[in-house]
C-alpha cells in the first residue's frame, strides 16, 4: 500500500514539473513571462468594475417579487400623490387617456359571414347593437353608474398611474347578465406573503400553485376604502382580470409607467416652487431696518427678551412709512426667477418626457420650436408608442371579456343568436381604436392616394387608420347619394372634375343653401315652452 502511495506521489510531482516547464516554453516561445495566478484578473465591462467613481452606484440583485414587495406600495403612493399636486403629472396621465381612449373609446366590428362568404348583417347588427347597448351609463359596471368609456378611462388612468388595476367579473348581474367592477390595486396587498396547503403560495397578495394563478387576495371593504384592512378574501382567478404592462421576466405585478422619471418630476416640482417663492419676495421688495451708529450684538439664533425683539412694518401699495430715528433701510432684491429658470426646466422637462414615452412638446405644451417636418417626425414616432398601447388594452380586457359578455348576452336573451355558432361569432370581432388627424391632412391624403394608386395600400386601410371601417364609408356615402338624388340635388357635380371647377362650386353653394333653408325652417316649427323647475325645452310644433 506504502509503495503504491509513494510511486501515485511521484507521478503528481512528475505532472507537476511537466506542467511548468510546458508553461515556461510556451512563455520563453512568445518572449513574455509565465502569468501570475495570484494577480487579480481585470474585468470584461467597466460598468462592473469597483473603483472609487463607481461606489455610489447601486445594483439590483433582486427578483421582480423582492422589489415589488418592498418597493410598490412608496412607489405607487408618491405617484398618486403627484397626480394630486403637480400639473406635468396629471398631464402625462391625462395625455395616456385620451391618445390610447380617445373620445369616443375602442369600437367593436363584428364581421361574421355565412357559409358562402358573405357577410351575416342581421347578426352583425345585432352582436354591435347589443355591445353598444351594455356600454350605456350604468349598465357595464357593478355598483356605479359609468359608462363602458368611463371604464375604459378608469382602466388607463389607474394602470398608467399605479401600474396595475383589478377587474372583476360579475355574471348573473345587471341587464346582460354581466357586469364589471374595478378594484383599486391598493386592496391587492403587497404585504401578503405565505405558503399555504397543496403546494399553493400567496406572493404579493396572489395565490400561485406551479406557477398558475390560482386566486386574488382582496382586502374587505364597505362603503368607505380601507387599504389597511387585515382580513382579505379569496377571488378565483376566473373572475378576475388583471391589467399591467408586462416588460419583465416573471414579472407579476405593475409598476406606474412613471417610475423613472417620477424622482425628476419630484425635483422640478420643488425647483418651481422656489424660484417662485423667490420670485414672490422679489416682487413685494422686503428688507431689513438696520440701526445707524450702533455696535452689532451677537445673535444666537434665539429671540431674546421683550424689548429686543425684532419689529416688523407692514407696508401698502403705494404707501411709504416714515422711519423711526436711528433706523436705516436695507433693500432685499433678490434676482428671481434666473436666466437659467428656462432653459434648465426645459433640459427636466426632456427627460421627464422620455421616461414617459412621449413628445417633450405635448408633455410641457410647448410648441414654440415645432415646424411641419419636425412635427410630423415626433407624431409618427409617438403614434407608435400609443399605437402599441391600444393593442395592450384590447388584448388585455375587451378580449378577455368578450366572450364571457357574448355568451351571457346569449343566455338571458338580450341578444338571440344560435348557441351553435357562438366560437363563430366570438372570433369574427376585431375592434377599432381612436385614430389621430395628421399635422397637413392635404398631404397626407394625395399621399395616400397615390399609395393606393400604386396598389402599396388598401381602402380599408385608409378607413381604418381613420378610426372608421371601409364598409361603413361605403354606406355612409351610398346614403348620401341616395337621399341627395331624393332632393333633386346632383352630388357628382360637388366631386366631379369634367364638371368645371365652377358648376361643382354652384352644386355646393346650392346644397348649402338648401340646408340653411331647412334649418330656418326646422327653427320655425319648434316652440319654446316652460319645464320643470323653471327650465326651458325645445319640442318640435304639430
Amino acid at each position: 500500500m506504502s509503495e503504491l502511495l509513494q510511486n501515485g506521489r511521484l507521478l503528481d510531482m512528475m505532472q507537476s514539473k511537466a506542467g511548468v516547464r510546458s508553461a515556461r516554453s510556451s512563455s520563453l516561445m512568445t518572449g513574455g513571462r509565465v502569468p501570475s495566478m495570484g494577480k487579480k484578473a481585470r474585468r470584461q465591462f467597466t460598468a462592473a468594475s469597483s473603483s472609487r467613481l463607481w461606489s455610489d452606484w447601486p445594483s439590483v440583485n433582486l427578483s421582480h417579487d423582492e422589489v415589488i414587495g418592498r418597493d410598490l406600495r412608496a412607489l405607487r403612493g408618491r405617484s398618486r400623490w403627484l397626480a394630486s399636486n403637480n400639473g406635468y403629472y396629471i398631464r402625462y396621465l391625462l395625455i395616456n387617456v385620451q391618445n390610447i381612449v380617445g373620445p369616443r373609446g375602442v369600437k367593436l366590428d363584428a364581421k361574421v359571414k355565412f357559409g358562402g362568404g358573405q357577410f351575416d348583417k342581421a347578426s352583425n347588427a345585432a352582436i354591435e347593437n347589443s355591445w353598444k347597448r351594455w356600454g350605456k351609463k350604468g349598465i357595464p359596471m357593478r355598483r356605479s353608474g359609468w359608462t363602458r368609456q368611463d371604464m375604459e378611462r378608469a382602466i388607463i388612468f389607474n394602470v398608467v398611474r399605479d401600474g396595475e388595476v383589478f377587474i372583476r367579473k360579475w355574471f348573473g348581474k345587471g341587464e346582460f347578465g354581466f357586469q364589471l367592477e374595478l378594484i383599486d390595486p391598493m386592496r391587492v396587498s403587497t404585504d401578503l406573503n405565505k405558503p399555504l396547503s397543496r403546494g399553493s403560495e400567496i406572493i404579493n397578495g396572489i395565490e400561485y400553485r406551479d406557477g398558475e394563478v390560482q386566486a386574488y387576495w382582496i382586502n374587505k371593504q364597505g362603503m368607505r376604502s380601507d387599504y389597511e384592512g387585515r382580513e382579505a378574501v379569496r377571488v378565483p382567478a376566473k373572475y378576475i382580470e388583471h391589467l399591467y404592462f408586462p416588460l419583465e421576466a416573471e414579472q407579476k405585478r405593475g409598476v406606474p409607467w412613471m417610475a423613472s422619471g417620477m424622482q425628476r418630476v419630484h425635483m422640478l416640482d420643488k425647483y418651481e416652487h422656489a424660484e417662485v417663492t423667490q420670485a414672490r419676495i422679489a416682487a413685494e421688495k422686503g428688507g431689513f431696518f438696520t440701526k445707524t451708529g450702533a455696535e452689532a450684538e451677537g445673535f444666537d439664533g434665539e429671540p431674546g427678551a421683550e424689548d429686543d425683539e425684532i419689529e416688523y412694518l407692514d407696508s401698502d401699495a403705494g404707501s411709504f412709512a416714515t422711519l423711526p430715528e436711528g433706523y436705516d433701510f436695507k433693500q432685499f432684491d433678490p434676482t428671481h426667477p434666473t436666466t437659467a429658470f428656462d432653459p434648465f426646466s426645459t433640459k427636466l422637462l426632456r427627460g421627464i418626457a422620455s421616461a414617459g414615452n412621449i413628445n417633450y412638446n405635448s408633455l410641457a405644451n410647448d410648441l414654440s420650436d415645432v415646424n411641419y417636418s419636425s412635427a410630423r417626425i415626433g407624431l409618427l414616432e409617438v403614434r407608435d408608442n400609443w399605437q402599441e398601447k391600444q393593442q395592450w388594452l384590447i388584448g388585455w380586457f375587451h378580449e378577455p371579456i368578450f366572450p364571457d359578455w357574448l355568451r351571457m348576452a346569449m343566455t338571458t336573451g338580450r341578444l338571440n343568436l344560435s348557441f351553435a355558432r357562438y366560437d363563430e361569432y366570438v372570433q369574427a370581432v376585431t375592434w377599432v381604436p381612436r385614430s389621430w388627424a395628421w399635422v397637413d391632412p392635404q398631404k397626407e391624403a394625395i399621399g395616400n392616394r397615390e399609395t393606393v394608386g400604386l396598389r402599396a395600400k388598401s381602402l380599408s386601410e385608409v378607413a381604418a387608420e381613420r378610426g372608421v371601417e371601409f364598409e361603413e364609408v361605403i354606406d355612409s356615402l351610398a346614403k348620401e347619394r341616395e337621399y341627395a338624388e331624393k332632393a333633386g340635388i346632383d352630388m357628382s357635380a360637388i366631386f366631379s372634375k369634367k364638371t368645371g371647377e365652377s358648376s361643382g362650386d354652384d352644386a355646393l353653394r346650392s346644397l348649402l343653401l338648401r340646408i340653411e333653408a331647412l334649418e330656418s325652417a326646422l327653427d320655425e316649427r319648434m316652440m319654446v315652452t316652460p319645464g320643470v323647475n323653471g327650465h326651458k325645452y325645445a319640442e318640435y310644433g304639430n
